[in-house]
């Protein structure tokens, strides 16, 4: 999984010491030598993390943070300054800071502060793919209630007309309409096959079972009559 880096610090050893550590790990870093700058860089670019020092010309890493949750609340910040004192960590923290790291720093120490980071990250991503995937699923369920709402209404209109059909038949994809009376007007083409398609998606998922599956394929073959 990729993730993107945004490194903000006007000592420009230690931002090139830091560009190498990362990129090693397969990040996509970007680097910004003074606040005003990583700012615009915000405006321009999305980033998973950001590690801006604090005092910095410009503007300072507290409006850095400040501006780069108010551009994407997603984006998790980590504070590293070598004038720490409580009432700065209060505010970092206040502010939304993921994390705060004082001068001078291991390389290890910040290292493991950016995986944890982007751990939290990936959690973010994945519980928004698995909400989204889990609405899809609502939808198609939707689709497919709606379908069989259709089917048993009909069934049971007919069988009232028509006493005479044994038990445990179908009207629809049964023997009592076969293939070749289904019609090709109604439903459009496309249309027809993007809803198959759903259904099939839905089987393969486990969703629907194979009669079930059958019967609602049978069913909107039906409806382009």
């Amino acid at each position: 999984m990729e993730f993107s880096i945004l490194i903000v610090d006007d000592d420009t050893s230690l931002l090139s010491v830091l560009k190498n550590s990362f990129q090693e790990e397969n990040y996509h870093v970007t680097v910004s030598s003074n606040g005003l700058d990583a700012i615009e860089k915000c405006r321009a670019n999305s980033y998973d993390l950001i590690i801006t020092d604090i005092m910095m010309p410009g503007a300072t890493g507290l409006e850095v943070l400040s501006s780069a949750k108010k551009i994407n609340p997603n984006t998790l910040v980590i504070l590293i300054t070598g004038f720490a004192s409580l009432e700065t960590a209060v505010k970092a923290i206040r502010e939304g800071a993921y994390d705060y790291i004082t001068k001078p720093f291991r390389l290890e120490e910040i290292r493991i502060a950016v995986k944890n980071a982007l751990e939290n990250v990936h959690l973010l991503r994945e519980n928004k793919r698995l909400m989204l995937e889990l609405e899809e699923a609502y939808q198609q369920l939707h689709f497919v209630k709606r379908i069989m709402a259709s089917h048993n209404a009909l069934a049971s209109k007919s069988a009232s007309l028509s006493p005479g059909i044994a038990p445990g038949k179908t009207l629809i994809g049964g023997d009592v309409l076969s293939p070749h009376l289904m019609g090709t007007k109604g439903m459009s083409e496309p249309s027809l096959i993007s809803n198959l398609e759903r259904l099939s998606h839905l089987k393969a998922k486990g969703l629907l079972s194979e009669k079930e599956f059958e019967l609602c394929k049978s069913k909107l073959l039906q409806e382009r009559q």
